[in-house]
C-alpha cells in the first residue's frame, strides 16, 4: 500500500466532517421578533411585557448559557422590531420556550435562527446542527391512538343515502338484471371500504400524520417529530421545549370537519315536534327541563363529545326520527357579540353528507363590514364545484346546513343554483373562530379521531442533567479506553486512539448529515461503537504480535497482521450489523435510535480499523523510520522486532 499517496483521503474526509460539524460549535444569531401590535400598546403595558422577558432572561434563558441579547432592558425600535441573541448551543427547545413564555411580546412565527455560511453553502440555509431528543433537551411526548370504530361510523354516514338507494334497486322486482349487477358491484365496493385491514389503517394514519405535520408547522414549533407506531395503530408526537401542552393537544386531536348537509324538507315535521315540546315546557314554567336547556348544561359543564352524542341520539329515539336523518344543535351567540357560542335550538339534517371538507380549499377569514361579523370565503375543487352546482340546482327552497364539527353554524335557504366554484360561510364568528374554521378547511380534517394513549413531560432541567451524564460517560469511557490502549500496546495503542477519534468525528458528521435526532440510547450506541472499534484494533495487534514473535520483518508482520485479521473483524461486525438493521426495521423510539448509531458506527469502524489504522501503521513503519514496535504492556518486559 503506497501510504503517502493515500494520506490525502483521510485528511479530505476529516476536513468534510469538521465542516459539517462546525455549525454545532459556532456562535449563532437568533432573531426574536416583537409582535406588531405591541408597539400600539400604552408605554406602561409595553414596559410590563419587556420586564417579564428580561426577568426570565436573568433567571433562566441567559443565566448559565453565556448568551447575550441586544437591545437590553428595552423594546427594540419599530423599524428593526427584533432582539438579537448571540451564543453557542441555541437549541430548538430553548427557542420554543422563549416564544411560548412570552407570547404577548414575541411573534413566534417570525423567530429565526440565522444559518451559518456553511449551512447556506451546503443546504441553502437548512440547519446542520445535531438534533437533540426529548430526553436531552426536555419537552412533551404524546402518543395518540386512532379510533377506527368512529371512523367506520363516519364512513357509513357518508354512504348512507347511496346504500339505501342501492338496496332499493336490488329489492325492486322491475329492475333490470344489468342494473342489479351494477348495484351489487357498487354495494360490495362500498362495504369493502368498511373493512379496515392493517394496510388500510396505516394509509389512514399516514394521512393523519401529514395533517398533524401541517398543523405543527403553522404553530412554528421547531423540530417537531411525528412518527407512526404500527403495532398500536397510533401516532407518536415529540415536541421539544413545549410548555402550553393543553393548547397543543387541542390542535393535535382536533377532528373537526366542515360539511354541508340538507335539512329535512319543509314543513319541518321533526324539527316542529321538538320545537312544540320546548314551547310546551316553557309555558309550564319548566325551562330547566327543556331539551335545549339540558343540552346547554352539558356544554357549559364541559361534558365530552361522547356525552353530547348520546344526548342527541336520545332525542332521535324520543321523537322517532327516521334513520335517514340525524339531530344536530344549532349554535349561535346571544344578543351581544361577546356572549358565549352555545346551542340555541335543534335541527334535523340528512345523514348523507352533501358536500365534504375534501371538496373545499384555500379558505380565508375576513371581516364583513355589512353584518359587522367575521366570515370565511373558500374555493371549491373542480369536482366540488360541480357537486355544489348540482346540489343547489336540485334543492331550491330547501335549507342547506353548514356543519362545523358537530355544530350547525348556519342553515341558509337555497334560492338559486350557485356556480363559479367560490362560496362563503357566515355565522356568529369571533376573529379567532373564523381563523380556526379557515385552517380546518385549508389543512383538512384528521381522517380518524385520536385519543391520548400516553403523555409524558420531560423538564429542561432533566434534559440538561441527561446531557451532562451522557457527555461525562462518553468522555470518561474514551479516556479510559485510550489510556488502556497506550498502556498495553504503546505506539500501536496511540495509533488505535487516533483512529478512534477519527471514527467518532466521521460518525457524528454522518448522523448530522442524516438529520438524526440524538437521544440517550443513541449516545449508548456511540459508546458501544468506540468499544467495538478498539476491539477490532486489539484483534489486529494480536495478529501482528504473533507474526513478530515468529521472527518476521516488521513491515511484513504489519501487512500479514492486517490481512489475517480482516475476515475475523468483517464477520464479527457484519453479524452485528444484521442485528442492528433488524432493530431499525422492527423497533421504534429508543431501540431505533440505538440501532441507527450502532449500524453507522459499524460502517465507520470498518473504515477506520481496516483502512485508516493500517494506513497510519504502514506510514509509521515504512515512512517515519520506526524500527522497533513493542505490542506488549510495560510490565511484560521488552519483546520487539527490528524493521528488517
Amino acid at each position: 500500500m503506497q501510504s503517502y499517496r493515500l494520506l490525502i483521503l483521510p485528511f479530505l474526509i476529516l476536513a468534510v466532517s469538521f465542516t459539517i460539524l462546525y455549525p454545532n460549535f459556532a456562535d449563532r444569531d437568533l432573531k426574536i421578533v416583537v409582535r406588531e401590535d405591541v408597539y400600539a400598546l400604552p408605554e406602561a403595558e409595553q414596559k410590563i411585557l419587556v420586564n417579564a422577558l428580561f426577568e426570565r432572561w436573568a433567571k433562566d434563558y441567559g443565566k448559565s448559557s453565556g448568551w447575550t441579547i441586544e437591545p437590553t432592558g428595552t423594546l427594540p425600535p419599530k423599524e428593526n422590531p427584533f432582539y438579537t441573541v448571540k451564543g453557542r448551543f441555541i437549541t430548538s427547545a430553548k427557542i420554543n420556550q422563549i416564544s411560548q413564555e412570552n407570547q404577548s411580546l414575541v411573534s413566534e412565527s417570525k423567530n429565526k435562527l440565522e444559518p451559518t455560511w456553511i449551512e447556506t453553502a451546503i443546504r441553502g440555509g437548512k440547519s446542520l446542527s445535531i438534533k437533540l431528543g426529548l430526553d436531552l433537551q426536555g419537552g412533551m411526548r404524546v402518543v395518540l391512538k386512532g379510533d377506527f370504530d368512529d371512523y367506520t361510523s363516519k364512513l357509513k354516514d357518508l354512504y348512507a343515502k347511496e346504500l339505501t338507494e342501492l338496496n332499493l334497486t336490488l329489492k325492486n322486482p322491475t329492475t333490470k338484471q344489468e342494473d342489479k349487477e351494477k348495484a351489487k358491484s357498487r354495494l360490495a365496493e362500498i362495504e369493502s371500504s368498511f373493512d379496515l385491514s392493517p394496510m388500510r389503517k396505516i394509509v389512514e394514519l399516514e394521512k393523519a400524520k401529514m395533517i398533524i405535520d401541517n398543523r405543527l408547522t403553522t404553530q412554528n414549533l421547531t423540530e417537531p417529530q411525528v412518527r407512526i407506531q404500527k403495532e398500536q395503530d397510533a401516532i407518536e408526537v415529540s415536541l421539544p421545549g413545549v410548555s402550553n401542552s393543553a393548547a397543543i393537544l387541542e390542535i393535535l386531536q382536533n377532528t373537526e370537519t366542515v360539511e354541508y348537509r340538507l335539512e329535512e324538507p319543509n314543513p319541518f315535521v321533526f324539527k316542529g315536534q321538538i320545537a312544540d315540546n320546548e314551547r310546551r315546557m316553557m309555558d309550564l314554567g319548566k325551562r330547566e327541563n327543556t331539551d335545549i336547556f339540558l343540552f346547554q348544561d352539558l356544554v357549559k359543564n364541559k361534558a365530552g363529545k361522547k356525552a353530547q352524542d348520546e344526548f342527541l341520539e336520545g332525542l332521535e329515539k324520543k321523537y322517532n326520527i327516521p334513520k335517514d336523518y340525524k339531530v344536530y344543535a344549532m349554535w349561535a351567540r346571544g344578543n351581544s357579540a361577546k356572549s358565549a357560542l352555545l346551542p340555541r335550538s335543534f335541527v334535523v339534517l340528512e345523514r348523507k353528507i352533501a358536500l365534504s371538507g375534501n371538496d373545499m380549499t384555500n379558505a380565508q377569514p375576513s371581516y364583513n363590514s355589512n353584518s359587522y361579523g367575521w366570515m370565511v370565503s373558500f374555493t371549491l375543487t373542480p369536482n366540488g364545484a360541480e357537486k355544489f352546482f348540482d346540489l343547489t340546482s336540485e334543492n331550491r327552497g330547501r335549507n342547506l346546513a353548514i356543519v362545523w364539527g358537530d355544530k350547525v353554524i348556519s342553515n341558509p335557504v337555497i334560492n338559486d343554483p350557485i356556480a363559479g366554484g367560490r362560496a362563503e360561510i357566515s355565522g356568529s364568528f369571533s376573529e379567532q373562530e373564523a381563523i380556526r374554521l379557515a385552517n380546518v378547511i385549508s389543512e383538512g380534517a384528521l381522517p380518524i379521531p385520536l385519543s391520548v394513549l400516553e403523555m409524558r413531560f420531560i423538564g429542561p432541567t432533566l434534559g440538561i442533567e441527561s446531557i451532562e451524564v451522557g457527555v461525562k460517560a462518553v468522555a470518561i469511557g474514551f479516556f479510559l479506553v485510550m489510556i488502556y490502549m497506550i498502556f498495553y500496546y504503546r505506539l500501536g495503542g496511540f495509533i488505535a486512539d487516533l483512529s478512534l477519534l477519527v471514527n467518532i468525528i466521521i460518525l457524528a458528521a454522518l448522523l448530522t448529515l442524516m438529520d438524526f435526532t440524538l437521544t440517550l440510547p443513541g449516545i449508548a450506541g456511540i459508546i458501544l461503537t468506540a468499544g467495538m472499534a478498539v476491539d477490532a484494533n486489539v484483534i489486529i495487534y494480536e495478529r501482528i504480535r504473533e507474526e513478530i514473535e515468529e521472527g518476521r520483518a516488521l513491515s511484513i508482520a504489519v501487512t500479514r497482521g492486517f490481512e489475517n485479521a480482516f475476515w475475523t473483524i468483517m464477520d464479527a461486525n457484519v453479524t452485528t450489523l444484521i442485528a442492528g438493521i433488524l432493530m431499525i426495521r422492527l423497533g421504534n423510539g429508543p431501540i431505533k435510535g440505538f440501532a441507527i448509531t450502532l449500524c453507522w458506527g459499524i460502517v465507520t469502524t470498518l473504515f477506520t480499523s481496516l483502512f485508516l489504522s493500517r494506513l497510519f501503521m504502514e506510514l509509521t513503519v515504512n515512512r517515519m523510520g520506526v524500527h522497533h514496535l513493542n505490542l506488549r504492556p510495560f510490565f511484560f518486559g521488552k519483546k520487539e522486532t527490528t524493521n528488517v
